[in-house]
C-alpha cells in the first residue's frame, strides 16, 4: 500500500512542477532563478520516476498489468506528440523536440521489439 501513495505522491508532485514550468494560464512571471531551481526539481522529479522507482512484479498476473500500463503509457505518449505535432504543423513552426521523442519512442519500441523476439 506504501508503493500505491509513493506512485501516485510522484506522479501528483511531476505534474505539479510541470504545470507550474509551463504556466498555461500566464499567472505569474517568475525570475530566471525560480525557473531555474523548478526546472531542476521537474528533472530530478522526472528522473526519479522514469528510472529509480522501479515496479516489481510478483507473479504472472502482476507481470500482465505492468506490461498493460507500459503499452497504455506508450501509447498515450505517442498519441500525445502526434496530437502536438499536428496543432503545431497548423501554426507553422514545429518544434524539432516533439519530433526527435515521436522518433525515438517509435524506434525504441521497434528495436527493444525486434531485440526480445530475437532472444526468445
Amino acid at each position: 500500500m506504501t508503493n500505491k501513495f509513493l506512485y501516485i505522491g510522484t506522479a501528483v508532485v511531476l505534474v505539479g512542477l510541470l504545470t507550474l514550468l509551463s504556466d498555461p494560464f500566464m499567472l505569474w512571471m517568475p525570475a530566471a532563478a525560480q525557473m531555474a531551481v523548478l526546472l531542476g526539481a521537474a528533472v530530478l522529479v522526472a528522473v526519479w520516476a522514469g528510472f529509480v522507482m522501479y515496479e516489481r512484479a510478483d507473479d504472472e498476473r502482476e507481470a500482465v498489468h505492468t506490461m498493460h500500463a507500459g503499452r497504455v503509457a506508450y501509447l498515450t505518449g505517442i498519441a500525445v506528440l502526434t496530437l502536438a505535432l499536428v496543432f503545431q504543423g497548423f501554426s507553422d513552426s514545429i518544434d524539432p523536440w516533439i519530433s526527435a521523442a515521436l522518433g525515438a519512442m517509435v524506434v525504441s519500441k521497434l528495436v527493444a521489439r525486434l531485440h526480445s523476439e530475437r532472444y526468445r
